[in-house]
């Protein structure tokens, strides 16, 4: 009675053992799977996501300026130039109203513009859910929605070049900036693409402020 009870003891042991032991293994498998799946196949797939983004942000915020701008704007129409008696600038003042017109209208646009190119999703070759870099190009693409809109807005910025004796060249930009989130399982990022855009720009003739020269005429 005694030995049958001892085997009875051991064998109770060794079936938690094994218990034990394919409840660490089992953890670990799912520790090891999850691990490669955040670290290497997500990774994969948000540094596909980011570049399909900042393509169709880009694409979307030159479509937007090329359509709100089909008739080529007027440097004058933006800035206002006063000149003293001598030809030197005094005072250079922006069309807010106009400004601020287009910029709406530019980001509108490129927000619609994305929405549209985000529609079906990002396609993404099957084998880049491998996590394997030589196989990312390849196989089947599979669309998947995993870019959101954050938000567009458009700013203006402007540059002042010397190109001659009183004579600096003004060049305007509208800035497109674009946020987006990628929402992947176990992994989100926010990323922001800023398209600098020449809308206009003129040879002024006459001496040019400093105020003008290392300040904002933009606000």
């Amino acid at each position: 009675m005694i030995e049958c009870t001892a085997e009875n003891i051991w064998y109770k042991k060794r079936k938690r053992i094994k218990r034990f032991v394919a409840f660490f293994l089992s953890i670990s498998i799912i520790i090891g799977v999850v691990s490669y799946y955040k670290i290497i196949i997500s990774s994969q797939i948000n540094n596909l996501c980011s570049g399909y983004a900042f393509s169709f942000a880009t694409e979307a915020a030159n479509s937007a300026v090329s359509f709100t701008l089909q008739d080529k704007i007027n440097y004058n129409e933006l800035i206002d130039v006063q000149k003293n008696a001598s030809g030197d600038i005094v005072l250079m003042s922006a069309n807010s109203q106009k400004i601020n017109s287009i910029g709406r209208k530019v980001a509108e646009i490129t927000s619609e513009n994305l929405k549209s190119k985000l529609y079906k999703g990002v396609p993404i070759p099957a084998l880049a859910f491998t996590g394997i870099d030589v196989l990312a190009g390849f196989g089947r693409e599979i669309y998947i929605k995993a870019v959101n809109i954050v938000s567009v807005i458009s700013e203006f910025n402007s540059n002042f070049n010397s190109v001659g004796v009183n004579q600096t060249l003004h060049s305007i930009y509208i800035d497109v900036i674009v946020m987006v989130e990628i929402i992947f399982p176990l992994n989100k990022t926010t990323i922001k693409n800023s398209t600098p855009i020449l809308i206009s720009e003129s040879v002024l003739i006459g001496k040019v402020p400093d105020i003008y020269l290392n300040g904002k005429i933009f606000s």
